[in-house]
């Protein structure tokens, strides 16, 4: 029973897959979509960052707002601390520096516990909106400085 199952899930999901390929494309978006990231090298070298930040974001063609959509922030553990705390924050052209969310505890990423990582939002067109060139920010708690980006 459980194999008719199978094959007739297959074939429902393959037929699925068919129709979808032969739909039409979608018009062309009035979204435009880009991602800013930095990293700041690590004390194991390059490709571990100490921290890390991605930021993605859209706007509507011609629009002098960003929709920030997803932000991540990621570090290497040190041998002290035992948990990690991460935040984002966000400075406007000319304004102050304002934390968008509170602490956030940061999960590993890897198996040897080295590494850890925290995210906020989602992909696509959701978040808050800022104007262009807002500086996007993270910070991990007492682990030392902000990593920041800016907000093309």
């Amino acid at each position: 029973m459980k194999r008719l199952w199978n094959s007739a899930a297959t074939a429902a999901l393959s037929l699925l897959l068919v129709a979808a390929g032969a739909a039409p494309a979608p018009a062309t978006s009035s979204y435009e979509y880009d991602r800013q990231a930095d990293c700041r090298v690590g004390k194991r070298g390059p490709g571990r960052c100490m921290p890390g930040i991605v930021v993605k974001h859209w706007h509507e063609k011609g629009a002098t707002k960003r929709g920030v959509g997803w932000v991540y922030a990621s570090t290497e553990m040190t041998g002290q601390r035992r948990t990690y705390e991460a935040r984002w924050l966000y400075q406007r052209p000319g304004g102050r520096l304002t934390a968008a969310t509170g602490w956030k505890k940061a999960k590993a990423l890897d198996s040897d516990a080295t590494f850890v990582e925290a995210s906020w939002g989602r992909d696509g067109r959701t978040g808050p909106q800022y104007p262009a060139n807002t500086k996007v920010c993270i910070e991990f708690r007492g682990v030392g400085d902000r990593l920041c980006v800016r907000l093309r």
